[in-house]
């Protein structure tokens, strides 16, 4: 890769060269839609299980506890990995390491196909959350550092509606193959384009890794890896509204995943529906993502131009929705129809205030610091929702019913998500005037 063939950009402020975009706006919009691409064959490959959960439980006789353990161990997977992969993106490259990952999750999830008992089954999922640890991470920071400010929540919601593209596409394309083939070739099957997609981004351009900001005196220290690690780390635990909003994140992730994870066997065990339409009503509520999160980046990136707290006070309000939605649908005895109508608007009102913490948790972080802060929101999500939602939902089914488990943690947790990003408005401004204007050169 050439390291002379661009001028740098000012992040956070925008920059007139090349419309503010690092690689121009052709380059880093190509380069943009692989990571996008990839983004939908990850969570393909992670929720695929959820449309194929029935089929296995039914071979080999699984609880709703050990059903949702093969999501809950994919994502510990993921945070086990998270920070020393974040380590390699920082030192080396965000664009290589996706690739690389891509391919390794691809490869593991293929790996599943040949499972012969629930062990091996729980072991390749592992393996595909460790391959899938910090590429969100690693994209958020290219996309931070390659999109000009006025565009970055409009990009930061575009990439992240590929999530429920990539999600309704597994559990969709997941329960066909199944219901047609058997449960192993969609597993197989599913693998083969992601990886494809992973080759491709390998030989695109990145930014160069930049210092952090410390006395002259201090600079041969600051050279030092993990003094950079240690550098930021102290960033992060002293900027308050950073730290609440990975917090709101990882309750708003403890709100939907058991949801997104047991719909199917909801609508079968409930309401008679069967398995194959079952997912494609799942993968329906997923694709209003789609449209949700990137609308919602677009409302909040004209808003936060007239007010600069718009995005925390329209995301707390939608989060506030949403809980109270879900809490009608699953907490009220009503027809499949209309429980169908509200959860999927809870979803849309969930997703379109997405991007507003996320789009917090790049702009509080110095540019050298953005993987490191995009990791910590991934694991704290994780580590808060997504680990402990499936199996959390499948203990409370196994002890008061499925509608039940559905019904209070969304509530609970949709609550907290609220409180948490309100908090933040109190700090947020104080902790933006802290970070400063850093060049950004493209390598």
């Amino acid at each position: 890769m050439s390291n002379s063939t661009a001028a740098p950009v000012h992040i956070p402020a925008s920059s007139t060269t090349n419309d503010g975009y690092l690689f121009g706006k052709q380059g880093t919009v190509g380069i943009f839609l692989l990571l996008c691409l990839l983004m939908v064959f990850d969570f393909a490959d992670r929720l695929i299980i959820a449309g194929l959960l029935p089929y296995i439980k039914a071979e080999w006789s699984l609880s709703d506890a050990q059903s949702g353990l093969l999501s809950s161990v994919l994502t510990l997977g993921m945070v086990l990995f998270a920070f020393p992969v974040s380590i390699a993106i920082d030192r080396w490259s965000r664009i290589k390491t996706a690739s690389l990952m891509g391919v390794f999750w691809g490869l593991a999830s293929a790996s599943g196909a040949f499972a012969q008992n629930f062990g091996q089954l729980v072991t390749s999922r592992a393996l595909v959350g460790a391959g899938e640890a910090a590429y969100a991470p690693a994209s958020y920071a290219w996309i931070s550092a390659a999109f000009p400010r006025r565009r970055l929540q409009l990009a930061l919601g575009v990439f992240s509606a590929s999530q429920p593209i990539g999600m309704a596409l597994g559990i969709a394309l997941g329960g066909f193959i199944a219901a047609h083939y058997g449960w192993r070739h969609a597993l197989g099957l599913l693998a083969i384009p992601g990886i494809l997609v992973a080759i491709a981004l390998y030989r695109c351009r990145d930014y160069r890794n930049i210092q952090p900001d410390t006395p002259v005196s201090d600079q041969s220290r600051a050279s030092s890896h993990w003094q950079v690690i240690r550098h930021n780390w102290s960033r992060i635990i002293r900027t308050p509204s950073l730290l609440l909003a990975y917090l709101s994140g990882g309750m708003a992730t403890l709100q939907w995943v058991p949801i997104v994870f047991f719909l199917p066997t909801y609508l079968n065990r409930i309401h008679g529906i069967p398995l194959q339409q079952a997912s494609l009503m799942t993968s329906g509520l997923l694709l209003v993502g789609v449209v949700a999160i990137p609308l919602g980046g677009w409302i909040m990136d004209t808003l936060t131009r007239r007010h600069p707290n718009a995005k925390i006070y329209f995301s707390t309000l939608a989060f506030a929705l949403s809980a109270t939605l879900y809490g009608i649908a699953f907490g009220a005895t009503l027809d499949y129809q209309t429980q169908y109508l509200l959860i999927i608007t809870a979803s849309f009102a969930a997703a379109i205030s997405g991007s507003g913490p996320l789009s917090m948790t790049q702009e509080l972080a110095h540019p050298s610091g953005r993987a490191l802060s995009g990791t910590t929101a991934v694991m704290t999500l994780h580590l808060l929702g997504s680990v402990p939602g499936p199996f959390l939902a499948g203990l409370l089914s196994d002890h008061y019913g499925l509608g039940q488990a559905l019904f209070i943690l969304p509530v609970v947790s949709g609550t907290l998500a609220v409180i948490l990003l309100f908090l933040s408005l109190r700090y947020y401004q104080d902790d933006l005037s802290k970070i400063g204007d850093y060049k950004v050169e493209a390598g």
